[in-house]
């Protein structure tokens, strides 16, 4: 299982790279959106969504999506109270009260919440940080997210969210959180992340984005309770779907784009 996990996370980081340092800018926002449709699809698809609702939720979003990326306008602010507060204040509260249902027009809704903002951080940060900058904000989610394995599993014992993801301890948190300020610190100290110009910011970065990167994937981790599904899909061997690998990346990217906003 460990084998394939590798295997295929080593074939998606080739095929990112490829994509996102090797191809233009449109290129690159064609892909990103193209995987936010995968994810789209295999949300609507674990709520049971007909064919033609999926078409005609994904035909929406791609001109949301779209009119994003063309109109005339500043619309980065809007992004930010957007993703701000989908993860700040909408998914903590589900994850507080835990809905035991949700309706295919509320599914239909959290997909333009969680994958609009994504995406267009993505493409933002692409076009203007390059894709060093842009790899460095990925790597928040990962680490975080390879912290928080590798200590849950070694020391793991308080669990963290039982009723949601029995897997996820508190101290696999705290390992993501303790990794996510190395990575981060490491970055800072060898000026390689414009965002981060004092260590007052690695710290800020580092716990609001592990957080974050936490709630993230408890959100997708309930979404798929409510459906009784194990994985959002099955296209990844090892990892189940692009939803399933994404969760936590959407989430961190969506409020780096928010933070780093406020900022300029």
């Amino acid at each position: 299982m460990l084998k394939h996990r590798t295997l295929t996370a080593l074939v998606l980081l080739i095929i990112c790279g490829g994509v996102m340092f090797y191809t233009p800018p449109a290129i690159f926002s064609a892909c990103c959106w193209l995987l936010c449709l995968i994810a789209i699809y295999e949300l609507t698809k674990m709520y049971q969504f007909t064919l033609l609702q999926t078409g005609i939720t994904s035909l929406a979003l791609t001109m949301c999506a779209v009119s994003f990326a063309v109109v005339h306008y500043d619309l980065s602010q809007i992004v930010r109270i957007i993703s701000v507060a989908m993860w700040c204040f909408v998914a903590p509260i589900i994850l507080i009260f835990t809905p035991r249902k949700f309706s295919k027009l509320a599914i239909a809704v959290f997909c333009g919440l969680l994958f609009i903002p994504a995406y267009y951080s993505f493409t933002v940060f692409h076009a203007i940080f390059g894709p060093w900058q842009l790899l460095s904000l990925m790597a928040i989610a990962w680490v975080a997210d390879t912290g928080a394995y590798f200590v849950g599993k070694r020391f793991g014992k308080r669990k963290l969210a039982k009723h949601i993801s029995p897997g996820k301890t508190l101290e696999g948190a705290v390992g993501g959180l303790v990794l996510v300020i190395i990575y981060l610190s490491i970055l800072h100290y060898f000026n390689l992340a414009y965002y981060l110009p004092t260590y007052r910011h690695v710290f800020k970065f580092a716990f609001i984005l592990t957080i974050v990167s936490i709630i993230g994937d408890l959100l997708e981790s309930w979404f798929k309770r409510i459906a009784e599904v194990k994985d959002s899909g099955t296209i990844l061997p090892g990892h189940g779907g692009i939803f399933d690998r994404i969760d936590s990346l959407i989430a961190v990217m969506a409020i780096s784009f928010a933070i780093i906003r406020g900022m300029l």
